[in-house]
């Protein structure tokens, strides 16, 4: 099933060109080089260049969820296909996108038998105002304390930090309504390049932009970061247990 997608993915993926600058042409097409000498690895750092530059594309999403299904990186994959959906694609990639969520189900809960302790990374944690909070590095550029929210569909960020951070949300931007402690809000989705805790890093982390407002943390860390891993809170030692899915 796999490698059925796989061809799926081919078909679908080389059929087709980016939409963008020259530039963001270039990475997708050198993506697309890469994966077709059986480069993964390079191909998706260059699909993932392209998504930074031009994050609504739906088909630079897509690119990257097959390189990362070769990678085996399934989890991951998983998140970039349903980013693909939710940037409304076209109705054949769309159809190319969950076909690859189907074939990856399996593989996922297969991988979800308990592993050993060396796949798992600690995380320090602090308590403040009755929650955890954990320090992120966001972008390679600014650290800061997230609040750690295993209940948020998404990881959000202030406008300030947004600001800080020079994300900026285009003017069609998805806007994502959310249910919060004040109530219902709402915000548009943007994507952080890079998320890091400690040793752990994610990349092309969907997240929505709250007004302070609604938000008086500068950052929510939900499950768009900690789906991608088994996360346990030990709160006896205050540390975040991850291990990658």
């Amino acid at each position: 099933m796999v490698l059925q997608l796989m061809v799926l993915g081919l078909a679908v993926a080389f059929g087709a060109g980016g939409a963008g600058a020259a530039t963001i042409e270039d990475l997708n097409e050198a993506g697309k080089a890469a994966y077709a000498r059986g480069d993964y690895a390079t191909a998706e750092r260059l699909f993932a260049g392209a998504i930074a530059r031009q994050p609504r594309e739906p088909l630079f999403h897509y690119h990257r969820a097959v390189a990362l299904t070769r990678l085996e990186r399934w989890s991951e994959a998983v998140q970039a296909y349903e980013t693909t959906l939710a940037l409304k694609p076209s109705a054949g990639l769309a159809a190319a996108a969950t076909d690859g969520i189907r074939a990856l189900m399996p593989l996922l809960k297969r991988r979800a038998a308990p592993s050993t302790d060396g796949d798992v990374i600690a995380v320090p944690l602090k308590r403040a105002g009755g929650v955890w909070w954990v320090e992120v590095t966001l972008n390679d550029s600014r650290t800061t304390w997230f609040m750690i929210d295993t209940g948020a569909t998404w990881c959000t960020l202030s406008p300030e930090l947004a600001e800080a951070l020079d994300i900026r949300s285009p003017r069609d931007a998805r806007i994502v309504n959310l249910q919060t402690a004040n109530g219902r809000t709402s915000g548009p989705l943007v994507w952080i390049s890079s998320i890091r805790l400690g040793d752990v890093e994610a990349t092309n982390v969907p997240a929505v932009v709250l007004g302070s407002a609604d938000l008086r943390e500068v950052g929510i860390l939900g499950n768009s970061f900690l789906s991608r891993y088994v996360v346990t809170l030990d709160s006896e030692n205050w540390v975040l247990r991850l291990r990658p899915r």
